[in-house]
């Protein structure tokens, strides 16, 4: 039973990293409609994730393991909190240089916590073959 929860997160994790941020983050054109929608859809995705990886830590014998992925689910949320924070300060991105320091750092920012969200992946993914 403790498996659903964990395939259920690590398949949308797979759709979020895999998927969905390259697909519009790769948009050349519009990048502030896609940045808008990709947050969007993370912000939904935080509640449902937390619930499974609750599910996940009641279910699981090992609460190291279930704790070590709401925590770097709890560091994603706190990256995205702070990226819609500087993306309200920015304005529309699109008006600004690709090379200004603000949205040079905005997009170092974003692509950070797309590596934590690979990560989080990969730990989920090993997790589910090994239990």
């Amino acid at each position: 039973m403790s498996k659903l929860p964990l395939a259920l997160y690590a398949g949308s994790l797979f759709l979020l990293v895999f998927v969905v941020a390259p697909t519009l983050l790769r948009e050349r054109q519009n990048k502030n409609l896609a940045g808008r929608f990709y947050g969007r859809i993370l912000w939904r995705f935080y509640p449902l994730a937390f619930l499974l990886l609750m599910f996940y830590l009641i279910s699981d014998a090992n609460k190291f393991h279930a704790l070590l992925l709401m925590s770097g689910l709890g560091v994603n949320i706190t990256i995205s909190y702070y990226l819609r924070k500087i993306k309200k300060s920015l304005g529309d991105i699109d008006t600004l240089p690709f090379e200004h320091p603000r949205r040079s750092f905005f997009r170092k920012l974003s692509i950070f916590s797309t590596l934590v969200f690979s990560l989080n992946f990969f730990l989920s993914l090993y997790l589910l073959l090994m239990s």
